[in-house]
C-alpha cells in the first residue's frame, strides 16, 4: 500500500475547526441594511453596496418594495476567509415572508460593505429553505 503522509489525516474522524464567532458590529450593519431596504430607501443602501454589487442590491430593493415588510430575522450565517453571508426572513408584510441573502465584507476604509445579494424569494434552490 502506498504512503499516504500524515496517517492522522487519512485515518478515523477528521478534527472539526473551532466556530469562529462573527464581529460584534457585522449583525448590526445587516439589520441597518436591511431596514433601508425594507423602507425603501434604495440610495441609502446602494451607498452599503460595493460597486459590483450595486446592480444585485438594486434590483432586490425594487423587487421587495418600499414598506412591505417590518420584521427581519436572521436564519443562517457563513464565513469564507474575511467576507460573512447572513441569510435573513423579512416578514409582517402583506404577502408571503421574503429570503435574502447577502454577502458582507470590509471596504478599504475598514466598513462592512454589501459585496453580493440575492434575493431567494420564491426561489427553490440548494440556498433556499
Amino acid at each position: 500500500m502506498p504512503d499516504l503522509g500524515n496517517r492522522a489525516n487519512v485515518n478515523g474522524p477528521q478534527p472539526i475547526g473551532k466556530v469562529v464567532e462573527p464581529p460584534a458590529d457585522l449583525y448590526d450593519t445587516g439589520r441597518r441594511f436591511l431596514e433601508r431596504l425594507m423602507k425603501g430607501d434604495k440610495p441609502g443602501a446602494l451607498a452599503m453596496a460595493a460597486d459590483d454589487a450595486r446592480d444585485d442590491v438594486a434590483a432586490a430593493a425594487d423587487s421587495l418594495g418600499p414598506n412591505s415588510y417590518s420584521e427581519m430575522e436572521f436564519f443562517g450565517r457563513a464565513r469564507v476567509v474575511k467576507h460573512w453571508w447572513l441569510k435573513a426572513r423579512l416578514t409582517k408584510g402583506g404577502g408571503a415572508p421574503a429570503i435574502v441573502q447577502f454577502r458582507l465584507g470590509t471596504g478599504a476604509n475598514g466598513e462592512w460593505m454589501v459585496y453580493e445579494m440575492m434575493n431567494l424569494t420564491g426561489v427553490r434552490s440548494g440556498w433556499s429553505l
